[in-house]
């Protein structure tokens, strides 16, 4: 994710917001984002209703069950998903393809 962190300011300029959704306690969050020094929100899916909402959730990994697959989701202004890209296992979601569905919203403006 770190190509989206040095994207945040351009995202910004195109009318978004940037949020981490997972679903580790609002604890592990805050630890983990102090760690990692983000300068945007991390949000607890604790219930699991976002991922299901977003449809980026795993019925499986490693044993455990219902976890988020690594994902990218861009929501335009009335809620409706523009976009949605689902890495595979290992592999980390195109922050390109996501700035330029921002770029699409931003010219429709």
């Amino acid at each position: 994710m770190s190509q989206l962190w040095g994207r945040i300011e351009e995202i910004r300029a195109l009318g978004a917001e940037v949020y981490a959704i997972s679903c580790d306690s609002h604890f592990a969050q805050a630890a983990w984002a102090r760690e990692l020094g983000v300068g945007f929100p991390f949000l607890s899916d604790w219930n699991r209703d976002v991922i299901a909402a977003y449809d980026v959730k795993l019925d499986e990994l490693a044993g455990y069950r219902e976890v988020p697959a690594r994902a990218l989701v861009v929501v335009d202004r009335d809620g409706t998903i523009v976009h949605r890209d689902r890495a595979p296992l290992r592999e980390l979601p195109d922050v390109e393809a996501a700035v330029a569905a921002l770029r699409s919203l931003a010219a429709r403006s």
